[in-house]
């Protein structure tokens, strides 16, 4: 009887550890603050903003992310914008200014944590970049 309890203990264990990384693991995108890059050799950072209508825009800034609040909008005209689709924890969008056109196409992973592919068909750049999620209370 008791290696049949200890059994069962061992597989509810199991299950719950399991459920608990799928559901970790499923990405959504938040839209009450901003996704940025963290570059510890320069003073810019990269800003995305997503919108539940499936518009994102991008700066990139030296600013402070409480000063982007009463400018970085949709509504504004911001360096880049463009539309996403997000499926299966898959990201995909361009992002169009008046130098171009980047591509962007990555996934959204643990922890609010978006690693996507960059690729500019401005300057032919290509790279991988990883966005980390910050919530800016004063955002509406």
């Amino acid at each position: 009887m008791q290696l049949r309890t200890m059994k069962y203990k061992i597989c509810i264990t199991l299950l719950v550890l399991t459920l608990g990384f799928t559901f970790r693991s499923q990405g959504q995108i938040n839209y009450d603050g901003y996704y940025h890059t963290v570059d510890s050799f320069s003073a810019f950072r990269y800003y995305l903003r997503f919108y539940p209508d499936g518009t994102v825009i991008g700066v990139n800034t030296a600013g402070k992310p409480d000063n982007l609040v009463p400018w970085f909008k949709k509504e504004n005209k911001t360096p880049y914008r463009g539309k996403y689709k997000f499926e299966n924890n898959t990201i995909k969008f361009d992002m169009v200014s008046e130098q171009g056109t980047v591509s962007y196409e990555g996934i959204m992973e643990e922890y609010n944590r978006i690693v996507l592919t960059v690729k500019s068909l401005i300057n032919k750049y290509v790279g991988r970049e990883e966005y980390f999620f910050m919530r800016i209370e004063t955002i509406k």
